[in-house]
C-alpha cells in the first residue's frame, strides 16, 4: 500500500552553532505541495550563549531578540508559543509525524536545533516531524559520486549558482528556505529526466 507523505522544506537562523547551548531565532517552512510558506521570529531561551558573530551573519539584532526594543517584543515570539503555531500549521496537512518529511540544506543541523527547541519547552512528545529527511547537500554529493566529478563546495550558495536559483537575501531563514526548495525541485527534475519520468 502506498503511503502518503508531506514534504516540508526548512531553514533556521540561530544564536550559534551548538544545538545544546544555542537557540533558533528565525524558522521558516514551505509545504512543497502548496508552496505555502510561513516564517517565525523567536525569542531565544538562553541569552548567555548568544554568539554575536552569528548575529552578524544572519542580521538579527541583539537588542531585538532579547526584547530590549519594542520591535523585538512585537515580532519575536516566545519559543513555547511558536512551537504551538508551528505544530498547528504542520497539522493542517493531515499527515502523521512519521510521514512528514523535512527537506533542508545540511538538514541535520536544522532538525537538531528544532528538536532541542521542543525539548527546552518540555514539549518533545508533540514534535510534529518524524525521522524522514532529505538533504540537498547530500543529494548533490551523491549525484557527484555517481558522476565521479566532485565540486569544490556544497554550500547552498554554490548549489544555487549551479542551478540558476536566486537567493535574494541569503542567511535569512525565509529566503534560504525558498532557495533550498527551488534547488530541491531542480534536483528532482534532473532525476526525473534521467529516469525518463
Amino acid at each position: 500500500m502506498k503511503k502518503d507523505y508531506t514534504f516540508i522544506v526548512i531553514d533556521t537562523e540561530t544564536t550559534g552553532l551548538s544545538f545544546i547551548k544555542n537557540d533558533i531565532i528565525e524558522l521558516s517552512l514551505i509545504k512543497l505541495s502548496s508552496d505555502e510558506q510561513k516564517t517565525w521570529l523567536i525569542k531565544p531561551t538562553n541569552f548567555d550563549t548568544i554568539d554575536v558573530d552569528s548575529l552578524r551573519v544572519n542580521g538579527h539584532k541583539l537588542e531585538d531578540i532579547t526584547w530590549q526594543t519594542q520591535y523585538g517584543r512585537d515580532n519575536y515570539m516566545e519559543a513555547n508559543k511558536a512551537i504551538v503555531e508551528i505544530e498547528n500549521w504542520v497539522a493542517e496537512s493531515n499527515c502523521p509525524a512519521e510521514n512528514t518529511c523535512l527537506i533542508g540544506h545540511n538538514i541535520n543541523f536544522d532538525k537538531n536545533m528544532m528538536e532541542q527547541m521542543w525539548h527546552k519547552c518540555n514539549a518533545f512528545d508533540s514534535f510534529p516531524f518524524g525521522r524522514r529527511v532529505m538533504d540537498t547537500m547530500q543529494i548533490e554529493l551523491f549525484l557527484n559520486y555517481v558522476q565521479d566529478d566532485f565540486a569544490d563546495s556544497y554550500s547552498l550558495s554554490a548549489l544555487s549558482k549551479k542551478y540558476g536559483v536566486k537567493n535574494e537575501k541569503s542567511h535569512t531563514a525565509a529566503s534560504d528556505t525558498k532557495c533550498t526548495a527551488e534547488v530541491f525541485i531542480k534536483l528532482v527534475d534532473y532525476f526525473k529526466k534521467v529516469l525518463n519520468k
